[in-house]
Parts: structure tokens; C-alpha cells; sequence
């Protein structure tokens, strides 16, 4: 029995190993992916005086769409490139593993909204953008369901909402870091953390209250956002974002 259960140990870490080591080994440019530093120096709008930085677009709309568009572009790419050098059969064996959300964020998000008479923004206080505002992303109340991909750091995410009729359309990812040992070296078994969300909101549909019924009522709505995690005192924020 002791034999065994050394043999079934044995077993188990052979067959973990095996499916970490099918998984492809990323180009160098496909890690940028994989971390704030690292998305940097792929994508050099995020970079203010070596420091990870989002954009403020109500002080710099040119360099928030830039950073916003240019990093679902770079992310398109790079999935492209994982997608055609893998094998389609490794990829379609791997081990279901979904990125781990926070439960605070905060966003900067541009957007702009019609009722089809009336053409206006959908922040508070009528303001074009929002700058690290309380994301409706806190306590994760939407349905949101990430999707891992061919990239170990790239999760799809698909989002439903019960009072509006909004979606987030493509190219919405998630992106996450490893989770790092005593000697700050990355564990690739481990799932990873997201620390950075970059999206479309495209939203057809507003909750209202007609004669003491909740209905929605015909509104567009496109929103362009990026969210990330915080904590503590790290939530600080300038107001509260649009909510979904």
C-alpha cells in the first residue's frame, strides 16, 4: 500500500509536469504580456518615469486611446502569432485555468451615449472620460466569465449584466502576472492574478422605472475602458464610473 501510494505520487507529478511542459514556451515578445513592467516596455504609453501608469484621458485623451487601442492591437497580435506556431491539439489538452479577479477596481474609461434624440456622455457630471474612478467591476456582481487562451496570460472575458442589455464585444482581455516564490521567480502552475483589464462596453439598453415597473428603455452607449485592481488606500478614486 505504501508502494502505491508512492507510485500514485509519482504518477500525479508526472502527469502535472507533462501538461505544463506541453504547454508552448513564449517568444520573448509574447512574455511582455505577463506583467506591468513587462507591458511597458511593449506598449511605452503606459511608462511615465519608469513607473506602470494609466492614462488620464480627461488631461490626455490622444495618449489614453492610444494606450487603450494600441494594447488590444498588440494583444490581437500576439495571439495570432501563439495561435499559428502551437500545436492546435497540446492547446485543445491543457488544463482549464482562468485568471483570479480582485474584488475592487478602478478605471479610466472615455465613452458617449445617445437616447436617439440626445447625444451625451455617460459619466457623472457630464464629463467626456473618467479618470481612476470606482470601476462597476467592485464586488463583481455582473455575470463575467473569462476564457483562457493559447496565452497563458490572455483571458477573453464575456459579460452580462441583469439591468442593462450591454456586452463587451471584441477585443476585450484580461491580462495576468504569475504568482511569484520566495525568490520572486515566477510559478507557471500556479493560476495567474489579473492586473490589467483593457475593453469595448457597447450597451443598447438603460434600466428605468416606468409606473413603478422596472423596464429598459432604448439607449447606445460605447464605452472604451481600462481597468486594474487595487487595494487599501490604493482605491482612492475621483467618483464613481459607468455602470454597466
Amino acid at each position: 500500500m505504501f508502494i502505491f501510494s508512492i507510485r500514485t505520487v509519482v504518477l500525479a507529478v508526472a502527469v502535472s509536469a507533462s501538461s505544463l511542459s506541453s504547454a508552448a514556451t513564449l517568444s520573448v515578445q509574447s512574455e511582455l504580456l505577463c506583467s506591468p513592467e513587462g507591458l511597458m516596455r511593449l506598449i511605452p504609453q503606459f511608462n511615465v518615469n519608469g513607473q506602470f501608469t494609466i492614462p488620464n484621458p480627461n488631461t490626455d485623451l490622444q495618449t489614453f486611446l492610444s494606450a487603450q487601442q494600441g494594447l488590444s492591437n498588440a494583444i490581437d497580435m500576439i495571439l495570432a502569432q501563439e495561435n499559428i506556431s502551437q500545436n492546435p491539439s497540446n492547446v485543445g489538452s491543457l488544463p482549464s485555468r482562468p485568471l483570479i479577479f480582485a474584488s475592487n477596481w478602478l478605471s479610466s474609461e472615455v465613452g458617449i451615449q445617445t437616447d436617439g434624440t440626445n447625444l451625451n456622455s455617460p459619466e457623472s457630471g457630464g464629463k467626456f472620460g473618467g479618470y481612476r474612478v470606482q470601476s462597476f467591476l467592485t464586488g463583481l456582481t455582473p455575470v463575467l466569465y473569462p476564457m483562457p487562451t493559447s496565452h497563458p496570460c490572455v483571458n477573453r472575458l464575456v459579460l452580462a449584466a441583469n439591468n442593462t442589455a450591454g456586452s463587451w464585444p471584441t477585443p476585450t482581455y484580461a491580462l495576468g502576472r504569475y504568482q511569484l516564490d520566495n525568490n520572486g521567480l515566477p510559478m507557471r502552475d500556479k493560476p495567474l492574478i489579473t492586473y490589467l483589464i483593457v475593453n469595448i462596453c457597447l450597451d443598447l439598453g438603460k434600466s428605468a422605472v416606468i409606473n413603478r415597473q422596472s423596464v429598459l428603455r432604448p439607449n447606445a452607449m460605447i464605452i472604451l475602458a481600462l481597468h486594474w485592481p487595487c487595494e487599501g488606500s490604493g482605491c482612492a478614486n475621483n467618483g464613481i464610473g459607468h455602470q454597466h
